[in-house]
């Protein structure tokens, strides 16, 4: 065989560096241990679970690159197997930290569902019950979701961000080979992934106990590998490694800090951490002589800093220099030219899939018709993996899951099957919501209610569902709703209710609060009407009512009070009952993000009713408006409420009463006056709120306001006149996952003055 003179020179260059790599051995014993002096010693790296401290694996990944060492093979658990797998996927560190860097933490880890994503049903259903834990009934026995997150989002952008590569992978045919851990849960085995969906593993690898729902592949359920092996330096072992370089994650305790056994919460944390440390403290005793253990200095940063990223990263690039010299002779071991480091990048992608078909898995309660039709405007198209996530999401963010996952099959050439598997929530498909709140005034009213919700969605194929509430306090309720969808946009609502309510009755004739009596209202209510969703964010509905009231004088029906200018001034308070059969109709848009403090949108209601049979004359006729913006951290909300509402005659209503439906008083109502101080069958209110936002609310986006209202109007009588009142309120308030919370301090015209505070659920009189 013919041997150019080009040819002979580097072959010449290759025995030099041979032996000039085997006289470096003898001088660093600590790397030369355990090799098999190949040219290329396999280099596996191992990255520990550890949440948002896994950001700190980039660093030792991008300082394996910059070095040009040829990573053999990469094996993750949990946040580990997150950064590792789009790596070994082909995705530079660079643009795995810009992705990260720019992720919304409490809807990617924690699936929160922003309010514009919900149906209009969706959204009142969350007003009624403004705490987020939901409840199921299954077999008889009261349970809750498996996680604090389903995981679901997570999933969705990892599908996003492999869309590379193809929907049933071998793994060691990635750009880098890839390994994911994750732990069997029937028997607690350690199983390191070689195939399969690639998104889907990933996600059972980090799936920690109680933080994450687990995950289910062909028939067995996994949870986070970090149970039997956080730093899985055995897997890298069992598979031949050569030479480990693996990033720990597991020094976070800060020296002499007392861990508080405080409650059995912080004690169970603490139980699963310990277990944790334990496989990690064997699994790096497992470590050689020539293997590198990176261990950053985390103590500032917790699981859930995933809006930390780049402190994180830093924190992982100086302890990749600390071990500078190991990395250096490292590199002199298996350093290798750029083109020869990896595998080509999967494509899987890069020619046309058109969506032929689609195939639902999985589903038992909700009808594979309702997921199909969901996703419908799919088939037949190019596969877009934007599309089909988005329409994946829509899918989740409708309440029926836990997860939905999807892959493709290939049915001939460039067709293919879209299969879509689903979980649907595992606490169903009885759940129940709770309510609580309190209101409080420094000399006004005070009302608490504790209540729960009941709701079974799909009691037939076609999507009846059924919703009970129950409330006891200051106010009680009991009351059912029906809801038949009649197509996509079409509804059949029908409903029965009975509530009671405390209404205090102020004295007219002075400005500042003063209670005279208390009251009780009983209404009863049986409707039904027809909805029309003219969008996701708007419906209108037109239906009859049936409704009978009461309202029992609770105190002494005759008062007296002396005039300011002298003499006496007597009351004599009446009980009333009326009942009336109606039309009414109502149109609502909404499109605030929040509906207790929104920084952004705009509300719109507006109703109008008419009796056509009773013992009484009914109308009414209600607006309600409301418009927010934001400017970084300044808000503005602009509000207006409208109302004409004429229950029965009165004789004029010229004495106190509570006759009346309209009312204002309280938060953003003319907060100088008592709830309810100010009402009649007229009403006027206009309001302007300023916020400043001192804090975000980290990551479950539950942000902290101060700020000021400024009000007027006036509630009143048609005999009596409009009276135009002023009111501004100071306050502070936090926009919670259990309701509103808030304190304020109001002053207005006529001297009045009030101090409030609530929590969870705001009240209304009628």
């Amino acid at each position: 065989m013919k041997i150019t003179h080009s040819k002979s020179f580097s072959i010449f260059l290759r025995a030099l560096t041979l032996g000039t790599l085997l006289f470096g051995l003898l001088l660093r014993p600590t790397l030369a241990q355990a090799v098999d002096f190949s040219p290329i010693p396999r280099v596996t790296v191992v990255l520990a679970g550890g949440g948002a401290k896994g950001y700190a694996h980039l660093a030792l990944l991008r300082r394996l690159e910059q070095d040009h060492i040829k990573i053999s093979k990469i094996i993750g658990t949990s946040m580990g197997a997150v950064i590792g797998s789009l790596y070994a996927s082909g995705m530079s560190t660079d643009k795995i930290e810009k992705i990260i860097g720019t992720l919304d933490p409490g809807r990617v880890a924690l699936d929160q569902v922003s309010r514009s994503e919900l149906t209009h049903r969706g959204r009142e259903y969350q007003q009624r019950y403004p705490v987020e834990l939901e409840l199921g009934v299954k077999d008889g026995a009261l349970t809750f979701a498996r996680g604090v997150s389903d995981g679901q989002r997570f999933l969705a952008l990892m599908q996003e961000l492999t869309a590379n590569v193809a929907p049933d992978s071998d793994f060691d045919k990635l750009r880098i080979p890839f390994r994911a851990v994750a732990t069997r849960y029937r028997d607690g085995e350690l199983v390191a992934f070689k195939h399969g969906n690639l998104a889907l593993v990933v996600r059972a690898s980090m799936a920690a106990p109680g933080v994450f729902a687990p995950v289910e592949i062909e028939g067995e359920t996994y949870v986070d590998g970090g149970l039997v092996a956080n730093l899985p330096v055995e897997v890298a072992l069992r598979e031949g490694a050569d030479i480990i370089v693996a990033s720990y994650l597991g020094d976070t305790d800060k020296v002499g800090e007392n861990l508080n056994a405080g409650n059995a919460l912080s004690v169970a944390n603490r139980m699963l951490d310990i277990l944790m440390r334990q496989n990690e403290r064997r699994n790096i005793a497992l470590l050689r002589p020539q293997d590198i253990l990176v261990r950053p200095q985390l103590q500032d940063f917790g699981f859930g800093s995933f809006d930390q990223p780049l402190a994180i990263i830093q924190a992982g690039q100086n302890a990749v220099q600390e071990q500078d010299e190991k990395f250096k002779s490292l590199a002199h071991l298996t350093a290798v030219d750029v083109a020869d480091m990896t595998l080509p990048t999967p494509n899987f992608t890069q020619h046309d899939i058109t969506i032929k078909q689609l195939r639902v898995t999985g589903n038992k309660n909700v009808p594979s018709a309702f997921i199909e039709n969901e996703l419908q405007g799919l088939r037949g198209k190019v596969y877009d993996v934007h599309m089909v996530g988005q329409k994946v999401d829509e899918l989740y963010a409708s309440g029926n899951f836990e997860r939905v996952n999807y892959l493709l099959t290939q049915l001939q050439d460039d067709l293919y099957e879209l299969v879509v598997d689903v979980n649907e929530k595992t606490y169903g498909p009885n759940f129940l919501k709770t309510s609580l709140g309190f209101y409080g005034e420094g000399s006004g009213t005070n009302l608490f209610s504790a209540g729960v919700g009941y709701r079974r969605p799909w009691l037939t194929p076609d999507g009846l569902e059924l919703q009970a509430d129950v409330r006891a306090g200051s106010q009680s309720e009991l009351a059912l709703r029906l809801f038949q969808p009649l197509s996509e946009r079409w509804g059949l609502n029908a409903y029965a209710s009975y509530n009671s309510s405390e209404l205090p009755i102020y004295r007219p004739d002075v400005s500042t609060a003063q209670k005279m009596a208390s009251s009780t209202l009983r209404r009863q209510e049986l409707g039904m009407n027809v909805s029309y969703d003219l969008s996701q964010k708007a419906t209108a509905k037109l239906g009859l009512v049936t409704n009978q009231t009461q309202l029992n004088i609770d105190t002494a029906k005759v008062v007296s009070y002396t005039r300011d200018a002298g003499g006496d001034l007597s009351y004599v308070l009446q009980d009333g009952q009326w009942d009336f059969t109606g039309i009414n109709a109502q149109f609502t848009t909404d499109l605030m993000d929040s509906p207790s403090f929104p920084t952004r949108g705009y509300y719109l209601n507006v109703e109008a009713a008419q009796g056509v049979t009773g013992s009484s004359p009914y109308t009414s006729y209600r607006a309600n408006a409301l418009w927010a913006q934001s400017w970084g951290v300044h808000v503005i909300n602009l509000g207006l409420d409208l109302g004409e509402d004429h229950v029965l005659d009165c004789g004029g209503c010229l004495r106190p009463t509570s006759l009346a439906p309209l009312y204002l008083g309280g938060f953003q109502s003319m907060g100088a006056y008592q709830m309810g101080q100010l009402n009649g069958d007229r009403l006027i209110h206009m309001q302007g709120t300023y916020m400043y936002r001192l804090t975000d609310g980290g990551i479950l986006h539950q942000p902290t306001f101060v700020g000021f209202v400024a009000e007027a109007g006036d509630a009143w009588f048609n005999r009596n006149g409009y009276a135009e009142k002023y009111s501004g309120t100071a306050f502070i308030g936090v926009d919670s996952k259990i309701g509103d919370v808030f304190f304020g301090a109001a002053s207005g015209s006529g001297g009045n003055h009030n101090i409030f505070l609530q929590l969870g659920r705001r009240f209304s009189l009628w």
